[in-house]
């Protein structure tokens, strides 16, 4: 009798466990080399919006303004510092190849001027998003009954904004309010404003409410300051708008969804430490990312830093301050 020659079922089963295990490790492999080049892009993107503000200022001769407060947008009329309502993202547009959009509505009144803003507000700038977290695509406005006392055709359901995965620095000193702003431009020639009035809050950050902020006031140090990075979001609201440091247009003023801070105060305990993006847990002013090692941010000298979600509270803390007196190596982060 001729023997046929053939696998064993137990040799057949070995073979679908190696090939299962080796498809397994290349996936893992394709998934980690997508991720890695995920963070190179956004790293990219504050690499780009390091260069707008760069820019900004030696244009402007200060840094952008974060505008009035989180009831105001971008104004085409506006034009820049304490009388532009809307927030820095809306101020750097220019300096970033996005001219075309601030421009809507520019020379425009009435329907036709808000119909223009209105597709401003709504129009995507993927250099605002991290690919790691959600596509670059505008989202329905539903946190508020209108969006802006600039723009309140904007109204809760029936208006699409585009939002943004980075807050720019405003310091260690966070107050904890917020700031709606005037309700009119006549309003704000006589308004006391939180963050810039006769009983502002003190800040000492890059950009807050009307700042117009120098390098020559950054006294400890571009290197040793944040300028932008990306800000913590809970991922079961990354789409639906009702993360309260993500429901407003991107060129919104000064608020949680553009304006972020390391600390409550200048003592440890108030540290704001950044944090990995968890399911179910929402703190509005921190910095944070949806990537596994830390996040991103853009320091005032242009230079991007990949920080560990586990730095020292005190070296993050300090590097939120820009004239605190304090100054840390860049191996402290």
């Amino acid at each position: 009798m001729r023997r046929t020659k053939g696998f064993t079922l137990v040799e057949l089963l070995v073979l679908i466990a190696i090939i299962g295990i080796l498809t397994a490790l290349l996936l893992v492999a394709v998934m980690s080399a997508r991720e890695a080049a995920r963070r190179m892009q956004c790293k990219n993107h504050l690499k780009q919006i390091g260069l707008a503000f760069q820019s900004h200022h030696d244009a402007q001769s200060f840094f952008p303004s974060s505008g009035w407060g989180w009831r105001w947008t971008g104004e085409p009329g506006g034009g820049y510092g304490k009388n532009q309502p809307g927030g820095w993202a809306y101020s750097i547009l220019e300096y970033m190849e996005e001219a075309g959009v601030r421009q809507l509505g520019s020379g425009l009144t009435g329907a036709d001027k808000s119909q223009a803003m209105l597709v401003a507000n709504a129009t995507p700038i993927p250099t605002f998003n991290c690919p790691t977290r959600r596509p670059s695509i505008a989202y329905p406005m539903v946190n508020n009954d209108y969006l802006a006392e600039n723009l309140t055709e904007c109204r809760k359901g029936s208006c699409l904004v585009a939002r943004i995965d980075y807050q720019a620095n405003t310091g260690s000193i966070n107050a904890v309010k917020e700031d709606a702003g005037p309700k009119s431009v006549e309003e704000a020639k006589s308004y006391d404003w939180l963050y810039h009035g006769a009983n502002r809050v003190e800040q000492n950050g890059i950009t807050y409410q009307r700042s117009q902020i120098t390098i020559g006031k950054i006294i400890d140090g571009t290197s040793n300051t944040y300028c932008v990075g990306e800000k913590y979001l809970n991922p079961e609201r990354y789409t639906d708008g009702y993360d309260f440091s993500d429901d407003q247009s991107l060129y919104v003023g000064h608020d949680r969804d553009v304006n972020g801070y390391t600390a409550n105060g200048l003592l440890l305990e108030d540290v704001l430490q950044p944090q990995q993006d968890k399911p179910g847990l929402t703190i509005p002013f921190n910095f944070g990312s949806a990537h596994t090692s830390g996040f991103h941010v853009v320091m005032c000298d242009g230079s991007v830093q990949s920080i560990s979600y586990n730095i020292d509270g005190l070296v993050h803390m300090t590097l939120g301050g820009r004239n605190d007196g304090l100054t840390v190596t860049e191996d402290a982060f």
